[in-house]
């Protein structure tokens, strides 16, 4: 079976998309949160508080105890979720159809790991309605696509199976 172009393929362009896009903000400001104050540019998560008062990222920076979880969930997007960002993007360029599954596992973690997050910001005190604006708007694409990844991947796999047994009958 011959490549499908990305290009053709629109929502294995949004998650190549996604990954490439979710890399530069782990660089940029999770990974520097979890590693602060030894980060190579400090400066991008200080200003990032400074204007959005993020009590998660300024949190973590600060290593308070009682965002013990949300540093674990840090620790589990270097870990587990950084190389699926790079994984994810050669399958789906090279339109390989084994990167269902993993792709499937990360988006169900991924899902389940921002919920907290996004609750948390929510219910938080002390930020402006702009904050907690400026907030969720980073926060709510990184719950929202891969929600829907996990559902398209779940749709994906299982309809490979189908069509396998339907062979086999």
């Amino acid at each position: 079976m011959s490549r499908v172009p990305l290009a053709s393929r629109p929502l294995d362009l949004v998650y190549f998309t996604f990954f490439l896009w979710h890399l530069v903000a782990s660089f940029a400001v999770d990974f520097q949160a979890l590693f602060y104050p030894y980060t190579w540019l400090p400066s991008i998560p200080e200003y990032y508080i400074s204007f959005s008062n993020d009590p998660l990222i300024g949190g973590a920076m600060r290593k308070e105890h009682n965002l013990t979880w949300f540093i674990c969930f840090l620790a589990i997007e270097f870990l587990f979720q950084l190389p699926v960002f790079v994984l994810g993007m050669i399958a789906l360029w090279k339109d390989s159809k084994s990167i269902y599954v993993l792709l499937l596992v990360y988006a169900s973690s991924t899902v389940t790991t921002t919920l907290p997050c996004l609750v948390h910001v929510v219910q938080h005190d002390g930020l402006s309605t702009a904050q907690r604006t400026i907030i969720l708007s980073g926060y709510v694409p990184f719950s929202l696509v891969p929600l829907g990844m996990a559902v398209d991947m779940g749709y994906r796999i299982t309809n490979s199976f189908t069509k396998s047994s339907l062979k086999n009958d």
